[in-house]
């Protein structure tokens, strides 16, 4: 039954396609904080570099537009990347109605995810996430020369097994310090990998 369209209320199909939207686009933006990381682990990755600074800089931040492709869906997000050499690495990751759904934060002993939508969140070493995901471990400055490539393009493309995540960047900066923020509300339930 349709209700009456007012001011507060929204119909019920538009209601059950913005549930089935959100029951299926959360799983694809932490699995692409997982892609990322399994990338780097795995020796089958396939990298499209970008970024032609990225052989000399102490911090970086960009603002990246990119589609997850799963089982012949396209899955559009945004988001920010910040990282301090050999360091840290920090993802801020956007899809419905540019609402931060995932951030994560790897640094060269420990990975924290935070999954806002289902209010959850990881923390584990960087060998645990790892072997969570079957893969061999990994260091931050491996996975960062996986994000930045022989900077030939301004873009990257991942790609692990059947699934493509392609990330163009934009508003790049180079050598400006930055902080990586990280609170965990109290109401969070943490998860294992």
């Amino acid at each position: 039954m349709m209700r009456t369209k007012n001011a507060t209320t929204v119909p019920t199909t538009k209601r059950n396609e913005l549930k089935k939207g959100r029951r299926v686009l959360l799983p694809l933006l932490v699995f692409l904080s997982i892609l990322t990381l399994a990338a780097s682990c795995t020796s089958k990755k396939k990298l499209v570099s970008p970024l032609a600074h990225a052989s000399h800089y102490e911090w970086m931040s960009a603002k990246m537009n990119g589609e997850l492709i799963a089982e012949n869906e396209v899955w559009p997000f945004s988001g920010i990347l910040r990282m301090r050499c050999d360091s840290t690495i920090w993802i801020s990751a956007s899809a419905l109605m540019g609402l931060e759904s995932v951030r994560t934060l790897i640094t060269h002993d420990s990975v924290i995810m935070i999954n806002r939508m289902n209010q959850t969140y990881l923390a584990e070493t960087l060998e645990e996430a790892c072997r969570g995901v079957a893969l061999s471990p990994m260091t931050v400055r491996d996975f960062q020369s996986m994000l930045l490539g022989n900077g030939t393009s301004d873009h990257v493309e991942l790609q692990y097994g059947p699934y493509t995540a392609k990330i163009l960047y934009s508003d790049i900066r180079w050598d400006e310090p930055t902080t990586f923020p990280m609170k965990i509300n109290k109401k969070y339930e943490r998860i294992k990998p």
